[in-house]
């Protein structure tokens, strides 16, 4: 079919249907992709355009994987399965269940051709497109917050929580050779002893003194001390407390403090934890 400019042609409505939905998934994804992932686009770009003129065989899926076009192997994986297996409507598929299908050695597609490709995809390759993802994401969102900031009156966050509230780091008679390590025994302590009373706590149902205590963690607390607060928070399943600190520190901190915790988050893997602060600064 024709095309005009740059233009990607119609989709013919004399494809099958399966390839006609994926086509249209594929355009549907095309716009909602993070800047970066150009190979990743262009892939995206050229199967919709071959779906106006071809079947889309197994063959024709693998030419797209071929060399360096390698990477980006398991998004159209997915789509293909559930084209293949009647469930998708076009809809953009959450990042996790992409990254769940590569990592399901034990759960195959029945395409033979998408089976090779999810086997030949390392685990570091998915880490790096979700890390670029979660990188896009999380810097707009700091933009955000940081232009919240700034309409809101140049120094006002900050005057409402001096540095004079802070308080002081504590020092260990450790050895020089040791001194780098002082900042991360001391956020594990603090983190510690305030997980042990939160959880104490919400055992108890008073979940209004817990709050009151993550309040005044999140005041007195430098942010990587609040992350690694985070941090033990979950790793005792005190999720609902976890949220209230977060959600409390995007209402009540500055933004450059929530951004220090937004990084520390990441730091630690909290991908989710990151989101929800960040999310809650921009509201």
């Amino acid at each position: 079919m024709a095309r005009q400019g740059r233009r990607v042609a119609a989709i013919d409505p004399g494809l099958p249907a399966g390839n006609r939905r994926l086509a249209e998934a594929l355009r549907a994804m095309r716009p909602l992709l993070p800047p970066g992932l150009d190979t990743y686009t262009a892939i995206a770009a050229q199967a919709a355009r071959d779906c106006n003129s071809e079947r889309l065989s197994k063959a024709t899926i693998s030419r797209y994987f071929s060399g360096k076009l390698i990477a980006p192997g398991w998004f159209i994986c997915w789509l293909h399965a559930e084209m293949q297996l009647g469930r998708h409507d076009g809809t953009p598929p959450p990042l996790e269940d992409l990254l769940t299908l590569q990592r399901s050695a034990n759960n195959p597609t029945d395409c033979s051709g998408c089976n090779s490709l999810i086997k030949e995809l390392g685990r570091s390759e998915a880490e790096r497109l979700t890390a670029t993802s979660r990188r896009w994401h999380l810097e707009r969102a700091l933009a955000e917050c940081l232009d919240r900031d700034r309409r809101a009156g140049s120094g006002a966050g900050d005057q409402a929580h001096p540095a004079s509230r802070r308080r002081p780091r504590s020092t260990l008679p450790v050895p020089y050779h040791r001194a780098d390590r002082q900042d991360e025994v001391n956020d594990i302590r603090a983190a510690d002893y305030i997980t042990v009373r939160v959880s104490a706590l919400a055992s108890q149902q008073n979940h209004h003194e817990a709050t009151a205590t993550l309040s005044n963690a999140a005041a007195a607390l430098p942010p990587g001390e609040v992350a690694a607060v985070v941090v033990s928070l979950r790793s005792r399943e005190v999720d609902d407390e976890a949220e209230t600190l977060l959600k409390g520190y995007a209402r009540d901190q500055p933004a450059n403090d929530i951004m220090s915790l937004a990084c520390g988050l990441l730091k630690y893997g909290l991908f989710s934890d990151a989101e929800v602060l960040l999310r809650a600064a921009v509201k």
